[in-house]
Order: structure tokens, then sequence, then C-alpha cells
């Protein structure tokens, strides 16, 4: 998920007409938030909005590690695409999760990519051969490494102006 801060927010009590059943409901001013979802009370707790996963930027990735990735005014917890159209969620929780399908999105955007850098998480491992086969026939360039390195790579290459993509998962 992808926070926004929402300053003040954390003070403010409930309303007086707040379920107590644990459905939640958002603080005045703030739309509603999807029930029974334990994030959505946390962030709201400490002053987070919950926003759809998408950042419409290209900043450079500020933080990193703690599973999570911090770029622009935005911070995510789990994997991130960055993609010429904006940074969003990527749905795989580790290297075995992902599969063709999961570059659908890099796939839809391959005509304004350079190069696709996928970090793959505390190590550099490789991914399975018929993934990278199928990219590589769609004409995609991949450069494949541990998060830290792609990273790296990535922020390098976004303040060169580079056509650059990446898929990263966290680290700890």
């Amino acid at each position: 998920m992808i926070f926004n801060w929402i300053k003040g927010n954390i003070t403010k009590p409930a309303p007086s007409d707040t379920k107590s059943t644990g459905e939640g409901t958002s603080p005045a001013g703030l739309t509603n938030q999807p029930e029974g979802l334990v994030e959505n009370a946390v962030a709201l707790a400490t002053g987070l909005e919950m926003v759809d996963a998408f950042y419409p930027g290209h900043d450079p990735i500020d933080y990193y590690g703690d599973g999570g990735f911090r770029f622009g005014p935005m911070s995510h917890q789990g994997a991130v695409m960055f993609l010429p159209s904006g940074i969003r969620r990527w749905d795989v929780t580790g290297l075995n999760d992902i599969a063709l399908n999961s570059f659908d999105k890099i796939l839809a955007e391959k005509e304004d990519i350079e190069i696709l850098l996928i970090g793959t998480g505390q190590q550099m491992s490789f991914l399975n051969r018929s993934v990278t086969d199928a990219l590589r026939k769609q004409g995609i360039k991949i450069e494949v490494m541990d998060t830290s390195a792609a990273v790296g790579t990535l922020n390098i290459l976004l303040s060169e102006g580079r056509a650059v993509a990446a898929a990263l998962l966290p680290v700890d």
C-alpha cells in the first residue's frame, strides 16, 4: 500500500457515531476506507491515509529497507514497479511469485522503456529462464541484480533522464 502522511488527524477524536465493532470509519474529511482491513486502522491511527497504489511521479528512491521504499512524498510497503507512467505496487511477494504475467504493466508500456531493472531482494537471483526469454522476445532489455544495486542504478538512470523501468522486491 502507498500511504500519504496526514498532518493533524491523529489527535482528532472519532465521531460519536463511530462503530465500535471493528468496522471502522475514516476521520472527518477523509474518504471511507474498506472495512475490516487492519492496515487501514493502523494507517488512520498513526495519521496516514491509504491511497490508490499509484504515484504518477518519477522521483528517485530516497530510502529502501524494512520491507518497503520511500520516494517523493510517498512510502510503500512491499514490491514496486517504476514505469514511464509512474510508480505502482507490484503484486508479488517474492522471487517464486514472479511469472510473465507479473510484467503485464511493463509490457503495456514497453515502447517507452529503454531498459528494465529487476531487483531480486537481498541477493541477486536469477529469474525463471522462460520469463526472461519471453520479456526479451518482446524487445525489452533486462538487467537482473539485487535490489540495492537496482535502486542505485535506477536513481542514476533517472537523473540522466533515461527511459528506465524497474521491478523491485523489498529488502529487510
